[in-house]
């Protein structure tokens, strides 16, 4: 790479906003970021780069390129966002965007960027500084995980799909059983809802959660109303936990309750004083007019023993017109 050109000359933009300072004085300080940084002109064109942004361009000779219009520098998919960040620095906004764009020898990379005004004592518009950081690591890494996360979502649901269709092959002809897989596969189902949200981003919101777990269930008969809820993001155990008492939950109407026979279900979230995330399950149906007796089994001694295993607790009172259901749950301090 050629290192001798004459930096000094190719600062017109920097002289006239830094006047107490020369010119080889801003580029030999401007020279020690490991950024790209770019001097633009008033209408985008291209004054100055630094050393190791020439470098990190791979750029040998500057002035192949100095006086272009900044955006003619990148390819013609980011030139929209290139174009939108110099008219928001003209208009005197600061503004950040991550873009493609290869280097001069074509070698593949990303950037995160950085535009600014650059104004005088009057506020006068006399250049904008753009700021360039590569982050084709970052963005390598991030479409990895991306590419793996969609990868094992296919997987689990596949293994779901699997593990479903052999519990109702093997309780095929035997009405019991049929009973059994019904209910096993409701669980799959909310456990594979659940495991879906973390791996496409590993960050769960409360609110988030509880409308992908219950929009499955609602029907026309039935007023499923959330409440807003803290804003809260869970961790994964936190996650499974209440997926499957919300699961729970919503089988357990959908079979007796306000989802099978009309009626309205209202759920509303809260943290308490000591730090437990109070969940509230009131369910109001049509049809019910006393506790079936197969709901004090299996269904709801599996929400305590979850809830119980990060030690929060269930407390339901069941009324002649259904469930009034309090979930604690103790949050991460």
């Amino acid at each position: 790479m050629n290192q001798a050109v004459d930096i000094a000359g190719n600062l017109p933009a920097l002289t006239q906003h830094f006047a107490s300072a020369s010119a080889s004085m801003l580029a030999a300080i401007l020279d020690q970021s490991t950024d790209c940084i770019k001097v633009l002109g008033p209408a985008g064109q291209l004054d100055y780069m630094n050393r190791n942004g020439r470098c990190a361009m791979e750029i040998e000779d500057f002035d192949a390129v100095a006086g272009r219009d900044w955006w003619e520098l990148w390819p013609e998919a980011s030139q929209g966002l290139v174009r939108d960040a110099v008219a928001r620095a003209q208009a005197g906004e600061s503004h950040r965007f991550e873009a493609f764009c290869p280097t001069a020898k074509g070698s593949p990379r990303w950037w995160e960027v950085s535009v600014s005004p650059l104004r005088d004592d009057s506020g006068e518009l006399q250049g904008i500084i753009s700021v360039s950081r590569d982050i084709t690591d970052r963005v390598a890494t991030r479409d990895l995980r991306e590419t793996a996360a969609a990868e094992m979502r296919h997987r689990l649901q596949n293994a779901y799909t699997l593990a479903g269709a052999i519990v109702s092959a093997t309780a095929k002809g035997s009405p019991e059983r049929e009973l059994f897989a019904t209910e096993v596969l409701g669980r799959l189902q909310q456990l594979g809802a659940a495991q879906t949200l973390l791996l496409e981003g590993g960050q769960v919101h409360l609110d988030t959660l509880l409308h992908r777990l219950t929009e499955p269930f609602a029907g026309q008969d039935c007023e499923l109303r959330i409440d807003p809820t803290p804003s809260l993001i869970l961790n994964e155990d936190d996650v499974r936990v209440l997926a499957l008492a919300v699961g729970e939950l919503s089988t357990n109407s959908n079979k007796y309750g306000a989802l099978r026979h009309g009626g309205a279900i209202l759920v509303e979230t809260s943290v308490t004083a000591d730090g437990n995330l109070c969940l509230h399950w009131a369910e109001r149906s049509a049809g019910l007019h006393q506790q079936p007796a197969t709901t004090s089994g299996k269904g709801h001694k599996l929400i305590e023993r979850a809830l119980r295993s990060r030690g929060g607790s269930l407390d339901l009172d069941w009324r002649p017109d259904g469930p009034d259901a309090t979930l604690l749950l103790p949050l991460p301090r």
